[in-house]
């Protein structure tokens, strides 16, 4: 049996929702029909009729999506899907049909899956993530790059299943979101590369970019200090920013939040960064916390600066530069 990726939405919004749950899903609307019992050449006619608005190249590509999803996948089939804010590729088996999800948010049709495994990014070669960063939200993994899924995720080696081509044309849409959530992850890749003082200076560049006059503090015990910004450049001005910068692969625990946020005093408003996550336990302790606090990941962090790049000055771009890629409106 072949490998299948199925993407969990745009930024891997669903992914975990579909693991906690047990399942992966499409959200391509035809009109709560059963495409479970209905083939590929019928699809085309449905999602048409469904709408009636979208191009021939956009009704071609869900149908054949579908049809993947639908019946060409098929019980005991190998699933991957990503998690960007854990960079991690959850590995599965398909246990059950294709069946509509009215309920279910964000999809239209789910289908069962026995989550097993999980492939950390940074375990792959380049190469095997430039592949897992395909225009289409349904394709198969090759055999190659499925063995190495297999063995990042600690499985013993062996022979790959054989993969098949998928033949798809991602629509224009589907294509442009591909791309930039493909891209959010080589810039993440190339950020993690960091050193952990540039990490420092890189926060500060973006806050900067944001308004505010970031300054790194000085080495040495700063109690959960490494940046600190406000609106003015005397730092006088509410509201002023405590910044702690984690920048490692671990991720960050509910006793260091907590720590962090006692040492904030009255006024302060409290950003962590960690680029290795956080847990829910530390989300749960931020969530409760009694003065404003954020808890900003790497895949968060990247997307602000994509968001804000235009903006930032001249030293931190060198820290990161990233290169403008023009598509058609």
């Amino acid at each position: 049996m072949a490998t299948w990726m199925i993407r969990a939405g745009r930024g891997g919004v669903y992914a975990k929702d579909w693991v906690e749950n047990g399942y992966v899903g499409i959200g391509w609307d035809f009109g709560g029909v059963d495409i479970a019992s209905t083939s590929h050449e019928q699809l085309r006619g449905v999602y048409e009729a469904a709408n009636p608005d979208f191009s021939a190249q956009k009704v071609a590509f869900a149908a054949s999506q579908a049809s993947k999803f639908a019946h060409t996948i098929v019980a005991g089939s190998t699933v991957v899907t990503y998690d960007p804010e854990a960079r991690v590729y959850h590995i599965g088996k398909i246990t059950g049909e294709c069946v509509p999800s009215p309920d279910v948010d964000g999809v239209t049709y789910t289908r069962k899956v026995d989550w097993k495994r999980i492939a950390p990014r940074d375990r792959l070669s380049m190469s095997s993530r430039n592949s897992l960063g395909s225009l289409t939200t349904i394709f198969n993994i090759s055999a190659e790059v499925a063995g190495e899924l297999n063995s990042a995720a600690g499985k013993g080696a062996g022979k790959p299943e054989a993969g098949i081509e998928t033949g798809d044309s991602a629509d224009d849409e589907e294509a442009r979101f591909a791309t930039y959530d493909d891209g959010i992850e080589r810039i993440k890749d190339r950020a993690l590369s960091l050193t952990w003082e540039d990490m420092e200076q890189f926060v500060a560049g973006l806050l900067r970019t944001m308004g505010y006059h970031a300054t790194v503090t000085p080495k040495g015990p700063d109690g959960g200090r490494d940046i600190v910004a406000s609106p003015d450049a005397l730092g006088l001005e509410s509201p002023r920013i405590v910044v702690e910068v984690k920048h490692r692969k671990g991720t960050i625990g509910a006793p260091m939040v907590r720590s962090f946020l006692g040492g904030l005093r009255a006024g302060d408003r409290g950003l962590y960064v960690s680029t290795g996550g956080f847990s829910t336990e530390a989300r749960y302790e931020a969530g409760r916390a009694t003065v404003p606090v954020r808890l900003l990941d790497l895949d968060g962090l990247i997307r602000l600066y994509v968001e804000t790049y235009d903006k930032a000055d001249a030293e931190t771009r060198s820290l990161l530069p990233l290169t403008r890629i023009w598509w058609p409106a």
